[in-house]
């Protein structure tokens, strides 16, 4: 399990010179916290990865380390996931992959699910909770991720894994490399297959995808090319289940795709699905100027396309939509008129994202700098079509509905230093200025026009001091700002009600104080005390705008403080256990919900119901999320880890309602492991998985949605997202 708390990357191939080392390194340096950056991060080497790569995507395999929550929509960590740290959700991550943006510039997200099997492809990542240390691409507003790939190895390899799980679960991959030839040239591939049914209905999985790395290597310099393809199938998972639902039929229930026929029969459409296909293209330069400059220069492309597909059967399963949310008119068919219908519903996306970035870094000891630049220009397209309607006059197939189109541009400075006045203390100070132009043109699926322009700048200083007593303590301590734009979501919805109230960007001061001990012995322990102040943070608070769209709002004044405690504790040469546990309070001060108000069964709409809160606690904040994991090693081939995660009780909505929350959990799994070592030849590696080994009935996820009747009880729409009960997995991976 990822037990490390502070293991610092590096290329794995000891033979490798120490010339590739450092180039490698510099490929994500400039954006990487440093051995004495006063800041909380943790970092991931590639046999942590490799452990813990379980055919599941990057959050579930990252799910051990602090702050951090693991979510999955179909129950089993394939599919659609996420996650979450600190409270703070995805579009709140910043994440990298070799010092360039996977971050999409208008949601702000990043999809693992678009990108299957990327941890078998990477050589390091580093989590870096608060602020962080300045970035490309979206604001680090809570957490960021860097991401790095595999470098060339000293020697050829071929390697071959399989892994067969439950619900249909199949992982395969294969994967080739070169080594570093003798006119410096290597070339690396990997090819990965991920097949599941899913542990809910329809939360099917069939993705695949394709790395290759071509790179050169000569006197000081690294050049690389790298091709990453992400092709995902998926059945939609995101409606979860209410609760009346799951208790008629069961935890697997999922209404996507549900409708009646013409004699009332339930069926279920075989497609709901979501789909996307990716590719990134990047190009590195990594250079030694001189034994004190370092260059690092990339370019990076990614295409994007993809649609989700869904039938909609409307009311009561059989009415469908209305032709006029499509800006149609009524269908007569066979002398009757219509005036909805059901229909399969198609939305769409296509998107190009263009990077260019450089750094340098200028060794002066005691005084380090860094200097970096960042441009990016992504245009990205959202439509809509039918490919059928039941009811058909004269609707052209795959009519087009809608259609908008969104350019962001953005351009990124940064400086940072670090001065060692002696072998205790160093300051680290870091400044970064960024710009952003969005612009929207285009009508949105309700055929509102969305054409606007919206322009940020932002000034994001960050400073902080490392002191180390002796040689097994370190204390740091450090202030950080932090700023962000709207998300694209924020933006058309405010476009839609006109704007009566701008939506401000949002604004963070993140305070760290921290500890951390090590000894030769092995163990490990770390506290961190932060405090993070929101200004203007984003919230839905459910109030409408006068056209009768539901708008996020700026809540003043909200703030995450905790602290968290990590170890790691050698008992022995062959047990380790290791723990984290996060304490937290996350709240909202001065926070206001609106519900819609009707008289009973609908009849009359009467306006909005407010309801005010001093302080409530913030959605998705869990007060405790700890960690633990006993690892046995009998001998050196052969390891066994029991892990428990516990997250406290939270809610998901602003409310603090107990009636809209999650139970705690704590949910166990266990692994084993065994290397046959065959010297001459290589390796074949047997691992068994076992999730949730005490089968724990859990629910991870939710969403709610209330609406108020005046003299009569509210009506009230859940949808939760059942996890998988007790469930197996095993692999076997031959390496030669």
């Amino acid at each position: 399990m990822l037990t490390s708390l502070h293991t610092y990357a590096s290329v794995e191939n000891k033979s490798d010179s120490l010339s590739n080392v450092q180039l490698e390194e510099v490929v994500v340096s400039a954006t990487r916290a440093g051995k004495n950056t006063p800041l909380s991060y943790t970092n991931i080497g590639k046999a942590e990865l490799k452990r813990n790569n379980t055919a599941q995507n990057i959050p579930v395999v990252l799910q051990t380390l602090p702050s951090l929550v693991a979510i999955t929509e179909g129950g089993t960590g394939v599919g659609n996931t996420s996650l979450r740290i600190r409270g703070t959700d995805a579009t709140r991550i910043n994440v990298t992959l070799n010092g360039m943006p996977l971050n999409n510039p208008e949601s702000q997200e990043v999809y693992c699910v678009n990108l299957p099997d990327l941890s078998s492809s990477l050589q390091s990542i580093q989590v870096q909770r608060g602020v962080g240390t300045s970035t490309n691409g979206s604001a680090a507003f809570g957490a960021s991720m860097s991401l790095k790939t595999v470098g060339a190895t000293s020697s050829p390899y071929v390697e071959a894994s399989t892994a067969v799980g439950s619900y249909g679960t199949f992982s395969s991959s294969i994967a080739a490399g070169s080594g570093i030839l003798s006119n410096g040239l290597a070339l690396d591939a990997r090819y990965s297959k991920v097949l599941s049914d899913g542990y809910i209905r329809n939360g099917m999985v069939d993705h695949t995808n394709i790395f290759a790395s071509l790179s050169h290597y000569s006197n000081k310099q690294l050049l690389r090319l790298s091709y990453i393809n992400g092709v995902q199938h998926t059945g939609i998972t995101w409606n979860g289940a209410s609760p009346e639902d799951i208790k008629e039929y069961g935890r697997k229930f999922n209404s996507a795709g549900m409708y009646k026929d013409d004699v009332g029969n339930i069926r279920y459409y075989d497609n709901d699905t979501d789909n996307y296909y990716s590719n990134i293209l990047q190009l590195m330069l990594s250079r030694e100027l001189t034994d004190r400059l370092s260059l690092n220069v990339s370019l990076s492309y990614t295409n994007g396309y993809g649609y989700y597909e869904n039938y909609r059967a409307g009311d009561k399963m059989i009415k469908g939509d209305k032709y006029s949310k499509f800006g149609l008119n009524n269908q007569i068919v066979d002398g009757v008129e219509y005036k909805s219908s059901q229909l399969i519903r198609r939305k769409l996306l296509s998107n190009d994202f263009y990077v260019a970035n450089f750094s340098l870094n200028y060794n002066l000891n005691p005084l380090q700098l860094v200097f970096g630049g960042y441009w990016s220009d992504f245009d990205g397209s959202h439509y809509g079509r039918l490919p059928w309607v039941k009811y058909n006059e004269n609707i052209t197939e795959n009519h087009e509905w809608y259609r908008n189109e969104g350019e962001k541009k953005e351009i990124n400075f940064f400086a940072k230093a670090e001065y060692q006045f002696n072998d205790k203390v160093s300051l680290f100070g870091d400044v970064q200025y960024r710009y952003i132009d969005y612009r929207m043109t285009g009508t949105d699926d309700d055929m509102t026009d969305l054409t606007s322009n919206h322009y940020y700048s932002f000034m994001n200083p960050k400073g902080g001091v490392f002191y180390r007593p002796n040689n097994n303590s370190e204390w740091y301590a450090s202030v950080a700002v932090g700023q962000r734009e709207p998300l694209r979501a924020d933006l058309k919805d405010a476009v839609k009600f006109g704007a009566t109230k701008s939506i401000e960007p949002e604004r963070m001061i993140d305070y760290e104080l921290g500890y951390r001990y090590t000894n030769n012995r092995g163990m490990n322990l770390a506290a961190n005390f932060y405090y993070m102040d929101y200004n203007n943070r984003m919230v839905q608070t459910g109030k409408l705008s006068d056209s009768g769209y539901k708008i996020m709002e700026n809540a003043k004044n909200s703030y995450r403080t905790g602290i968290e405690l990590e170890a790691q504790v050698p008992l022995s040469s062959k047990f380790i256990v290791a723990a984290n546990a996060t304490f937290s309070k996350n709240i909202i001060k001065d926070y206001t919900a609106y519900y819609d108000l009707y008289t009973p069964e609908y009849a009359e709409y009467l306006g909005q119901h407010e309801e005010h809160f001093d302080e409530t606690d913030i959605s998705f904040s869990p007060n405790l999320v700890g960690m633990a994991s006993l690892t046995y090693m009998p001998i050196n081939n052969i390891s066994f880890n029991l892990m428990g995660k516990y997250v406290s009780k939270q809610y998901y909505d602003n409310t603090s309602n107990d009636a809209h929350s999650l139970d705690a959990y704590f949910v166990s799994n266990f692994v084993a492991g065994y290397t046959l070592d065959m010297t001459s030849v290589g390796s074949i590696d047997f691992q068994i998985v076992v999730n949730n080994l005490f089968d724990k009935e859990y629910v991870a996820n939710a969403w709610v949605s209330t609406d108020k009747v005046k003299g009569g009880d509210d009506y009230v729409y859940k949808g939760l997202f059942p996890q998988a009960t007790r469930n197996f997995m095993g692999r076997v991976t031959v390496r030669f």
